[in-house]
């Protein structure tokens, strides 16, 4: 086991050295808009990475057009080096000015996103995401994936990949219908890498449970690194802190400066409860103020601990004071 752990380590050093483009896949995260009392529109940034899978070098200096409901709009983006893609203003951004946001000709409720890049041999490649176009008032849920919906962090990013689907905690689907039948929204907030964007979407919102269950769709928010970046981060919760140097930053941080820009869009706290399983979920959780009473661990044996008063139940006990925990939004 030592000698397997040592031989993981010289590779994950040895990756962590190269300084070279890792960005093989494409993906996009979820966007949250809002529209406050002046009718003025905010956003979360439109985090889009085309991978070398589908341009090859340079990807710097490629236009992104976007589709929204499956119209041209008058709006797009430039690649850069390593393939994000930037708002060509004064200063490239991610995020979408108001008078941009204006000319998506977005719906209240969810609007499908499509990025599209032409490459210089003619080929078209594209990448999904959708626009969640929210009332000042929405209330969130926020989830990790990874040992939260999954039973645990390393397993539950690669056993789904390998077409096993039911590494889940038995209930989760269950309880977060209920939540958002109380008119909260779950947003799935996870440390995988954006270029896994489809599959894990396909993933989540395809779990179901009896009943009649099925997952809430809602925004999922990736990291903007590479596959391999992610992969660091997950062996190093898996393996232990002697090795943190192979990070380059610590999740929470990550996680923080996402729910950050949430937060943001809006006049009031959104954040309403939050479901984890590590330190770094807790970290993030306690720091955007969610009540200590609302934020959740969960564990591999499917047991839900309370943060605030250490209450621990399983997911039965947890689903019936469903309706005590979250009051009609």
């Amino acid at each position: 086991m030592v000698s397997d752990v040592l031989k993981l380590c010289v590779v994950i050093l040895f990756v962590d050295g190269l300084q070279a483009d890792t960005n093989f896949l494409t993906g996009a995260n979820d966007i949250i808009v809002v529209k406050d009392q002046d009718g003025f529109l905010q956003g979360t940034p439109f985090s889009v990475l085309f991978g070398k899978k589908d341009i090859w070098l340079p990807r710097s200096g490629h236009v992104v057009s976007l589709k929204v409901n499956g119209e041209v709009v008058p709006v797009s983006m430039t690649l850069n080096s390593v393939g994000q893609g930037y708002f060509s203003t004064l200063e490239m951004t991610d995020t979408a000015t108001h008078t941009q946001l204006e000319k998506l000709n977005l719906k209240m409720g969810n609007n499908l996103l499509e990025y599209q890049v032409v490459t210089a041999s003619g080929s078209r490649v594209k990448a999904d995401a959708t626009i969640f176009m929210l009332n000042s008032t929405q209330k969130f849920v926020v989830s990790d994936i990874d040992g939260t919906v999954t039973k645990s962090n390393l397993r539950g990013l690669l056993l789904p990949a390998l077409g096993i689907s039911d590494w889940k905690h038995p209930g989760i689907v269950e309880l977060y219908s209920k939540i958002q039948e109380r008119g909260y929204m779950i947003l799935y907030l996870t440390s995988r890498a954006i270029g896994q964007s489809d599959s894990t979407r396909e993933y989540l919102f395809n779990l179901r449970e009896e009943g009649g269950y099925r997952m809430p769709v809602g925004p999922v928010l990736m990291q903007v690194n590479s596959v391999i970046d992610t992969v660091k981060t997950e062996v190093f919760f898996t393996i232990g802190p002697w090795v943190r140097k192979v990070i380059d930053q610590d999740p929470e941080v990550q996680k923080i400066a996402k729910l950050a820009r949430v937060k943001g869009l809006f006049t009031d706290n959104p954040l309403y409860a939050g479901y984890g399983n590590q330190d770094s979920d807790i970290i993030a959780y306690k720091a955007l103020n969610i009540d200590l009473d609302r934020i959740f661990r969960m564990d591999e044996s499917s047991f839900i601990t309370v943060i605030g008063t250490e209450q621990k139940s399983n997911f039965t006990q947890h689903i019936d004071i469903v309706n005590d925990i979250y009051p009609i939004n």
